[in-house]
């Protein structure tokens, strides 16, 4: 899985040598792509005698430019974009591919830091300088192992994704020019998509911060943000801070377990809706067995587990989507049958359409492998009806918005 390293540089030799020195002595299976944004203190000399994949521009190109210049160059199954004011640490490339790896809705990931916006800021304990870095790096990555979170964006100093993602979305924007909201438009078109970003928080790299644009003369930082915030606010119809940000319905998921239900059917249906609910609830309507299995599930997965009383074949799933209903805590619900999944592409479709979402729309219906079009998610709200061959209903009689996404899998036959 070899990763290609995109580096950009104007200037300040110093500290491009300090992160490629610790590239070389902490990371594997890689290559490096150095794009020099018109150095005139020796950088580019330097990158000539590395003799690695390089781009000279006789100018100060911008980050975007830059970076799209070298993945045009890249041939890794994964690009990362990384400052050249950075020193990175033992496993951190690792840890980011992991994170990656363990989810399949995870688009893009990065680091946590010193010296970085928003979630990916960590208390860091080391120094003066880069005194104790490696120690307290391998102290966090071992406290952390294997630990992500998710962020609504990914601030651009290091940044991992597939490369065929990276292509997909075309880069960065050009249009912001020599940097600044680049990174944060990526993020969104990147959730438009789907995908979840994600932090690995065992991955710790140090950063200097500002170091090349600080540096630029006769630059103006405020006036920059000003423009760029405009052709952001353009381009997406609201400001993009605001709408990174922006609050979205919540939902519960209910895994109905029937008196066949079995464990295997459980995870298969949890293990597809992975990262896409905000609470999970196991819901058992019926049989002795299955209820040994649901409370097993709930056990190892630390769910909640509801037990629905089972009055008759016809009514007892019904009993169990009530019981769901009076115990979710968010705002829509979603009712899948144990062993009933969603594949890869739909579950991005999934989240892509949660990202929009309101309470405008109540009731949603999912393609089904026949010919019915069963309604499983809708708004909590009073006088919701749950009919096992419909789904859920309104006495309004709303008409379900259609959502083209199938839900496949042995349980998807109605009772």
């Amino acid at each position: 899985m070899k990763t290609s390293i995109i580096i950009l540089t104007h200037n300040q030799l110093e500290y491009t040598v300090r992160c490629l020195a610790s590239i070389i002595s902490h990371t594997k299976d890689y290559e490096l792509v150095l794009v020099d944004n018109g150095s005139t203190d020796g950088t580019p000399e330097m990158i000539r005698r590395l003799g690695c994949k390089a781009v000279f521009n006789a100018v100060n190109a911008g980050f975007a430019k830059g970076c799209n210049q070298g993945l045009e160059l890249a041939d890794g199954e994964f690009v990362l974009f990384l400052n050249n004011d950075t020193v990175v640490t033992e496993g951190w490339l690792e840890a980011m591919l992991r994170a990656l790896e363990s989810d399949r809705t995870a688009g893009m990931t990065g680091p946590v830091s010193n010296y970085v916006s928003g979630q990916q800021q960590v208390e860091a304990d080391y120094g003066p300088g880069l005194e104790g870095l490696g120690a307290y790096a391998a102290a966090r990555s071992a406290a952390w192992q294997g630990k992500i979170i998710e962020v609504p964006r990914l601030v651009g100093f290091c940044l991992l994704l597939p490369r065929d993602l990276a292509l997909e979305m075309g880069g960065f924007d050009e249009r912001f020019g020599l940097g600044n909201y680049e990174d944060d438009d990526l993020c969104m078109r990147i959730r438009s998509r789907g995908y979840r970003l994600v932090v690995a928080c065992d991955s710790f790299i140090h950063h200097y911060g500002h170091v090349t644009i600080n540096a630029l003369e006769d630059f103006d930082l405020t006036a920059l943000l000003s423009v760029n915030r405009e052709i952001a606010r353009r381009k997406w119809g609201e400001d993009l801070i605001d709408l990174i940000y922006k609050v979205q319905p919540t939902l519960t998921l209910c895994v109905g377990a029937d008196p066949d239900a079995g464990q295997e059917q459980m995870e298969r249906t949890l293990d597809s809706m992975a990262g896409l609910a905000d609470e999970i609830m196991l819901v058992h309507y019926g049989g002795r067995d299955s209820r040994e299995s649901v409370h097993r599930t709930g056990l190892i997965r630390n769910l909640k587990t509801v037990y629905a009383e089972a009055e008759g074949e016809q009514g007892a799933e019904a009993n169990g989507v009530a019981a769901g209903l009076r115990e979710a805590g968010r705002d829509f619900i979603l009712w899948l049958r144990a062993g009933e999944e969603l594949q890869r592409d739909d579950a991005l479709a999934f989240r892509s359409f949660r990202r929009g979402l309101s309470a405008d729309v109540p009731l949603i219906s999912f393609s089904s492998l026949g010919s019915s079009q069963p309604v499983r998610m809708a708004l909590c709200t009073d006088g919701l009806h749950w009919d096992s061959a419909a789904g859920f209903s309104l006495p309004s009689g709303e008409w379900p918005h259609e959502l083209d996404i199938r839900v496949g899998g042995s349980a998807w036959a109605s009772p």
